[in-house]
Formats: C-alpha cells, structure tokens, sequence
C-alpha cells in the first residue's frame, strides 16, 4: 500500500512540474499557414430517383472519385470533383391481373464532373470549419441496365452542406450531404420531362498544399 501511494504522489507530482513548466512557456505555437490548394478522395451513399414520377421507392446510389479545393481567400473557394456516379431510379407497380405489387430498377452510371463554389463559415486556423457549396453538375453517360437510349449528357445543379475537420496539420476530413437536381431531360424519346436527381452522405480526405 505503502509502494502504491509513493506510485501515485510521484507521478502527480511528475504531472504538476509538468503542467507548471508549460504554463511558464510565452512562445506562442507557431501559426499554421493556410493551404491554398488541397486535393483527395471521397465517395458517398445514398438514394437517386427521377421526376416527374411518384412511384418511385429508396434506389441505393453512390460515388467515389476525386477532388480538389483552391481557396485563395479566407472564406471562399473553387472546387472539382471527378467522380464515377451510380444512378437511375427505382419504380414501384402494381399488376392489375394479379393486385401483386412488383419493383423495377433501372442504372445509370455516369463520370460526375461538378464545379463548385465553396463558403467556409469560420477562419483557416479553426479545425471545425462547416460549409456550403453550390455550383452545375455536368454527367457523361458510361452505362446503362434495364434503360435504353438516355442521354448521353446530363447537367444539373448541386448543393452541399457540410464540414471540414483538420486531423493533421493539412489534412482534413471531409463531410457533406448534397442534393442534385438534373436540368435535361434523360429521355427525349418519350413525352414526359425525365429528370435525374439524387441525396446522399459522402465523405473523404484532403491533402493541403
């Protein structure tokens, strides 16, 4: 017991002399010098359906790929994204001679390219930096099951929010939910105005330069 006690006023005592030398250090930490260019991966999961149709249920959709951010300035940032993008949509129909309902997926997967322009809401020194980004989404049809003759060209907009965290001097992870809205229609073959859209949670890694 005698042993333990020694132990423990000892090490508190190590702890203490510690504690009191930091406290007498007046060198402040050195500054940490904002990255102006970052680049890194990221992917996502969600749901992707298509309008103008409501009969649509959850459709699993995802991407992976790269990005990279330029921001010059304390707030304000340009963005790029290439990403290789699952989508489509996922129906829901009901047989009239049977009354038994039954599902139909059709994919469409696509190279994403958005540009964005990205709002930090606090300082580059922070390690919590939540943000937003808004910008035009431009997709190029790859492949396509259970779909024939889409576009081979999608655009639309999309919208994010979500948060920059610093595990490392320039390295940040990266979270964002995003909502896409396609402006073209993805069918011109028939009367109705097909347009692609999805929601999803992606996440990923930067490396500051």
């Amino acid at each position: 017991m005698k042993h333990l006690i020694t132990t423990i006023a000892l090490v508190a005592s190590a702890l203490a002399a510690y504690s009191q030398d930091n406290n007498n250090k007046i060198d402040p930490p050195a500054p940490i010098e904002q990255s102006k260019f970052s680049i890194g991966l990221k992917g996502g999961f969600g749901h992707s359906f298509m309008m103008p149709y409501k009969n649509y249920i959850f459709c699993p959709s995802w991407d992976a790929g790269v990005s990279a951010i330029y921001a010059p300035g304390r707030h304000w940032g340009l963005g790029v994204d290439v990403l290789y993008s699952m989508e489509g949509a996922k129906f829901e129909y009901l047989d009239p001679e049977t009354g038994r309902g039954y599902d139909r997926q059709m994919t469409l997967d696509y190279i994403r390219i958005p540009v964005k322009a990205v709002y930090f809401f606090r300082d580059y020194d922070k390690d919590f930096r939540p943000k937003v980004t808004l910008g035009p989404s431009l997709g190029i049809l790859v492949g396509e099951v259970n779909s024939t003759n889409a576009s081979s060209i999608d655009l639309g907009g999309k919208l994010t929010a979500g948060f920059n965290y610093r595990i490392a001097r320039a390295i940040w992870i990266n979270v964002d939910a995003s909502y896409y809205q396609g402006f073209m229609d993805v069918y011109s073959a028939n009367s109705e105005n097909d347009l692609n859209g999805n929601v999803r949670l992606d996440a990923g890694i930067n490396f500051g330069f």
